[in-house]
């Protein structure tokens, strides 16, 4: 799973920004005061009727059905939970890579790394390959086996550890696709997520690539820098906020690195703020290295050593953003 994310986080921090579903939750069996996670909002019209999973499946007390029309699939999750707004999206159509993240936090704690408890579902271009033999050449766990199940009404198979026999990932094919949901495994199981992973239901249709695609409003990066340097000279969460990606990739130089919610990173900026400390962005030049164009800054508190934190900006067509932050080690 870790190698998962990190392909994530290199797809999120280099690839153009990716579509946001027209995904909804759907109402659940569930008590009436269950909450009901939410769906990040879509920039595309959302089709007037929902496809239908086959078969129907009433959702289990406790649970609500994620539903994501847009690709084509539901996934019954526990209450609470949601898509993160770290979720790749669709990055291509052609062939078709899209990956959702699926997590139990509110947006303010949303951290994707190796060590996270969630559930991924990938939809991806077949290729020739059947669930199986997918599962077999994205192996992410060690001692891996795989076997055929039956998921839904159609033949898929599922992935689990042989030391123990638990089910980490299944897989199902549909429309020349293959739809994945995995979970991590941490050496041992997940009672709870385990048995949602052979809830996924492929749908009766999937609109991805069908709706217009919205263009983004030009920002020059440039003006990006400039409007970040004056948010933190000022100590304006909501300045800086207005300059980011709604997910932002952050690590140090050398480490690993970990995606958070852009509200999520602002409120730690904002801590930082009431505890003293204080940033000078140096908007010019800006630079460039193996990781993209960045800018300077340095993190002052008292008793403390100065930081170098670079600020990494990503383009969206003509939209430039903040997209990533690594905290710069002496020396590299």
């Amino acid at each position: 799973m870790k190698a998962l994310i990190v392909a994530a986080i290199v797809l999120a921090s280099c690839a153009p920004a990716a579509s946001a579903p027209s995904a909804t939750p759907a109402a659940a069996a569930s008590p009436s005061n269950s909450p009901v996670p939410t769906a990040t909002p879509s920039t595309t019209p959302a089709p007037t009727a929902t496809p239908s999973a086959a078969p129907t499946a009433p959702v289990a007390a406790g649970l609500t059905r994620y539903v994501n029309a847009e690709l084509g699939y539901s996934v019954d999750l526990p209450a609470g939970w949601r898509r993160a707004t770290c979720s790749l999206g669709v990055a291509t159509t052609s062939p078709l890579l899209a990956s959702e993240f699926l997590i139990g936090v509110p947006e303010t704690e949303e951290v994707i790394s190796g060590g996270a408890r969630m559930l991924q579902v990938r939809v991806v271009d077949a290729a020739g390959l059947t669930p199986a033999t997918w599962l077999e050449k994205n192996a992410s766990q060690p001692d891996v086996h795989v076997e055929p199940v039956t998921v839904g009404d159609k033949p898929g198979a599922r992935g689990f550890i042989g030391a123990t026999g638990a089910t980490y990932g299944v897989a199902v094919a549909a429309r020349g696709w293959i739809y994945a949901i995995e979970m991590p495994y941490f050496g041992m199981r997940d009672p709870e997520l385990e048995p949602l992973l052979v809830t996924l239901r492929t749908l009766s249709d999937a609109t991805v690539g069908r709706a217009p695609t919205a263009t983004p409003t030009a920002r020059t990066i440039e003006s990006v820098a400039d409007a970040i340097a004056d948010g933190f000279t000022r100590k304006d969460p909501n300045a800086i906020t207005g300059t980011m990606n709604p997910c932002i990739t952050v690590g140090g130089i050398p480490g690993d690195a970990v995606m958070r919610s852009r509200t999520g990173y602002v409120s730690f900026v904002a801590h930082e703020f009431a505890a003293g400390t204080s940033v000078q962005v140096q908007s010019r030049p800006i630079e460039s290295d193996a990781n993209g164009r960045f800018v300077r800054s340095t993190w002052s508190k008292a008793g403390e050593m100065d930081q170098r934190v670079d600020l990494y900006f990503r383009a969206e067509g003509d939209r430039w953003s903040l997209a990533a932050i690594f905290t710069r080690a002496p020396g590299y």
